[in-house]
């Protein structure tokens, strides 16, 4: 039997697509045995002859092309298996194994989705590093926190290299052939990575309020030592990971006051009281009043007694202690009188007494209330209780039993020495 020419077995292969592909009717067994047929001529026609025209050779490429374009259709009408066991085909003979093909044009159909997803989740990491760089290197969290960073960075910097450059694909590419996926599972692959990096940004992003308690405790440590420098850092690494620490806004405010710096201290006094910090508005509320600004005070105070229902007995002790001085200010002593005995209350309850330690400051303040309503036996009996329970190591009781010794004296009653012991 002679071989016929290429281009005419080409021409009877385009002849059997074109059939395939336009009938009306879905297509039938019948035609795509025409077409496995007419691709045996070819090949056996290939390989009768030994030279081929470069047209001939392209016509073939798209003919095998649109040959694997309908493998997924072709799949669903016949059993490739049953044909192969009669016809034996060769293994090398890859139109009668389009099973295979359809599988992988199922496969690469979603390609354009995971490449998409890719691209999506690839821009997503790239914001969460350029919010999360910017705060570990403002922190300066040491050692283990620039390590802790440089790790999803640097894959974000070679997940872009892949996705944006050509060298970097192909890259990435011999990788996964490396590691044995096939290529018709690189999209997935590439959008796995994107994920899991994803993931790992998504879990230093909401992990950031724990390292931030971490820089807090760590300041809070170095506080209690005295060392306010190194507490000041700390809180304000804590504050660099996470703004919103209220708890890192108050400690560093407590460190500012003790530096003298008040305008930075009421600055992050009001951070915290924005976040609900109860303290944080009796502390605020108290500097309005060193600052002789009572009408700031006395509603932040208010606010702040209003939300104490839960906080500690020295905390509400403070919050009616101050509340009272600001309302004395303002010359409200029919208002603080009450406020100020509810303090003194406190202060005098077995756990006031354990707990709260400038219990004085209640006493002295009433004194001068009861002073400016002229009850004087009431003054002087708060006077003593101001003398015995205060201390000039508060700054605020110190000017309180200066005037404690005055009146007491003027009244021939001395102010006893046990006040002055820190």
């Amino acid at each position: 039997m002679n071989t016929p020419p290429l281009d005419e077995a080409l021409k009877t292969y385009e002849i059997a697509l074109d059939n395939l592909e336009d009938s009306a009717s879905p297509m039938s067994e019948e035609q795509i045995i025409a077409v496995l047929n007419a691709r045996d001529f070819v090949h056996a026609t290939v390989q009768a002859k030994v030279y081929h025209y470069y047209h001939e050779q392209k016509t073939l490429v798209a003919l095998d092309v649109r040959l694997k374009q309908n493998a997924w259709q072709i799949s669903k009408v016949i059993d490739f298996s049953s044909w192969r066991t009669s016809l034996e085909p060769p293994d090398t003979a890859w139109w009668w194994h389009l099973e295979t093909e359809a599988e992988l044009a199922r496969w690469q159909w979603w390609d354009w989705l995971w490449r998409g997803l890719s691209i999506a989740g690839w821009t997503a990491n790239l914001g969460l590093l350029i919010d999360l760089l910017p705060r570990f290197l403002i922190a300066g969290t040491g050692f283990a926190g620039a390590v802790a960073i440089a790790f999803p960075s640097l894959l974000t910097l070679l997940q872009a290299i892949s996705e944006l450059t050509e060298t970097g694909q192909e890259g990435f590419d011999k990788l996964l052939i490396r590691l044995g996926i096939p290529k018709h599972f690189h999209g997935e692959a590439q959008l796995g990575a994107t994920e899991l990096l994803l993931l790992i940004l998504l879990g230093f992003h909401f992990y950031l309020p724990n390292f931030s308690n971490f820089s807090n405790r760590r300041g809070f440590e170095n506080y209690n030592k005295g060392q306010l420098a190194s507490a000041e850092a700390h809180y304000q690494q804590a504050l660099a990971l996470n703004p919103d620490n209220v708890k890192a806004h108050y400690n560093l405010a407590v460190v500012y006051e003790d530096l003298q710096q008040f305008d930075k201290a009421r600055t992050q006094y009001q951070f915290a009281v924005k976040g609900g910090f109860v303290k944080a508005y009796n502390n605020l509320g108290r500097l309005h009043i060193l600052n002789n600004k009572p009408s700031l005070a006395i509603p932040l105070l208010f606010k702040g007694l209003a939300g104490a229902g839960q906080a500690s007995i020295k905390v509400r002790y403070d919050l009616m202690k101050n509340l009272g001085w600001a309302l004395l200010k303002q010359g409200r002593e029919e208002q603080a009188e009450p406020i100020l005995r509810s303090a003194v209350s406190l202060g005098s309850s077995p756990e006031g007494i354990e707990k709260i330690s400038n219990r004085g400051s209640a006493h002295c303040l009433l004194a001068q209330v009861y002073q400016g309503q002229n009850q004087k036996t009431k003054a002087l009996t708060q006077w003593q209780k101001c003398c015995q329970l205060g201390s000039s190591a508060n700054p605020d009781e110190d000017l309180w039993l200066g005037l404690a010794h005055k009146k007491l004296k003027e009244d021939n009653q001395s102010c006893g020495q046990n006040n002055r012991k820190p």
